[in-house]
């Protein structure tokens, strides 16, 4: 029983059920009206032969004015199953047909049943005007045994073919709702055997281009998707890891100087903590980027929007950089008076991010512009150094976690984090950015945010 009920909550259950109920009230439907079509033809058929014979010795017995007993005999005869009685006024019977002896037949008008023994019949009675005056009844009785056996047969007949119908009609829609859902079930199959370590299991795509076949290609991508998520997930951990063991290591490689020199030797006690202070300075940093990335996956952070001049903020961080640096020069080019909604202190963290990377990879002497403009309804952000630009082959990853260019670029310090933050702010704001560099010839940035009239 338990386990009914548990198939009955099943999709498949379910359209059984459906398509049993469906199949179940058309049969029913269908044979409603055979039987009843059947029923009413065969006694509407009764009844007109009743009406014709009537009619016909009604005109025969007022023209001889007497009862013809021969010709009732007669057609009695003939019909076999016509019989008949004839009654005066005060209901005395004048003639009846043999089989109606001894039975009673009420003097009702319409057409009424009548049981004789195990027989079945129908009769109906009329009366017998001469000239206008009342002159007798005249009954016709009509056998309707086989008729009603017939009827009894068919609605035997009827209701085993029901059941059996029924029968078949849960095998057929069961088998069929199986088959129709396979796919599903193929990824339910598949769905429990992927695990977070093995995430490379795909659907067979076969079939006609139905629903459920749209349905496995969308399993299949998002499989895809998951995997993709999963490997950047490993590597970022993976990444992650690397980037905190360098410096944990230069830690505790110190931390070992000082307890072995440290103590009489003020020099490696000062250079001991110089290197500390530093590595732990990376490490924080690179932790505070783990940690805002993290928590922009998980959208844990909140965007505070407001209106404000990018102009200004541009000005303002342009102020901050030439305090803490002189190997290069910092300007600003055509600054137009810019009013934007966005969240302002995540749009200093982006263009920190961009101005910083500019002076870190741009040699002494060189220069880092920064310009603002107004492109159709947009914001359009520019910032071109004169730096050792980027290989053609490293642009389109330039945006992923932890990548860093390799050779001339090896030994600037950072995690490769500062531009995968950058592109998220630039992103949670609706907005856009391009970078073009090449070796040797600088690189230029783009970004675009909506004015404060065109959020989006």
């Amino acid at each position: 029983m338990r386990k009914f009920l548990t198939w009955r909550k099943t999709i498949s259950g379910k359209l059984t059920s459906i398509y049993l109920l469906m199949f179940i009230i058309v049969l029913l439907l269908l044979n409603t009206a055979v039987y009843l079509g059947l029923n009413y033809f065969l006694k509407n058929n009764a009844r007109n032969s009743l009406d014709k014979t009537m009619n016909f010795l009604s005109t025969r017995l007022l023209q001889y004015n007497y009862y013809d007993t021969d010709l009732m005999e007669e057609i009695s005869r003939s019909e076999g199953n016509i019989y008949f009685r004839v009654l005066s006024t005060n209901r005395n019977i004048r003639f009846q047909s043999n089989l109606l002896e001894d039975v009673e037949i009420p003097v009702t008008q319409g057409y009424q049943e009548l049981k004789i023994g195990d027989r079945s019949f129908i009769y109906t009675t009329r009366f017998i005007l001469d000239r206008g005056i009342f002159i007798g009844y005249i009954q016709l009785v009509r056998e309707m045994t086989s008729e009603y056996s017939f009827l009894r047969s068919l609605l035997l007949v009827i209701t085993v073919t029901s059941l059996l119908g029924a029968f078949a009609a849960i095998i057929t829609a069961h088998t069929i709702t199986r088959k129709t859902l396979r796919p599903i079930i193929s990824i339910m199959d598949t769905a429990k055997e992927i695990s977070g370590s093995d995430i490379s299991r795909r659907l067979e795509i076969s079939g006609p281009e139905d629903e459920l076949t749209e349905l496995t290609r969308t399993f299949n991508s998002m499989l895809d998707r998951l995997e993709k998520a999963f490997q950047g997930q490993r590597q970022f951990v993976s990444d992650a890891s690397h980037e905190l063991r360098t410096p944990i290591s230069v830690i505790q490689g110190y931390a070992n100087l000082l307890d072995r020199w440290g103590k009489e030797e003020v020099a490696v006690r000062d250079e001991a903590i110089e290197a500390i202070k530093k590595e732990a300075a990376n490490m924080k940093t690179l932790v505070e980027s783990l940690l805002f990335l993290a928590r922009g996956d998980g959208n844990k952070i909140s965007i505070n929007k407001s209106q404000f001049y990018l102009d200004e903020l541009i000005e303002e961080v342009v102020q901050e950089t030439l305090l803490i640096t002189d190997k290069l020069k910092v300007s600003t080019t055509g600054l137009e008076k810019m009013l934007i909604n966005a969240d302002r202190e995540l749009i200093k963290q982006m263009l920190r991010i961009f101005i910083d990377n500019g002076i870190k990879y741009t040699p002494a002497g060189g220069e880092l512009r920064i310009g603002l403009a107004r492109e159709d309804n947009w914001a359009l952000l520019t910032m071109e150094d004169t730096g050792i630009g980027i290989p053609e082959e490293a642009l389109p990853h330039i945006f992923e976690r932890f990548y860093r260019v390799d050779k001339s670029r090896s030994e600037k310090k950072g995690a490769g984090l500062g531009l995968a933050i950058a592109r998220w702010i630039i992103e949670k704001h609706h907005g856009q950015v391009e970078i073009f560099s090449s070796p040797g010839h600088g690189t230029r940035v783009l970004v675009r945010l909506p004015f404060a009239g065109f959020q989006q």
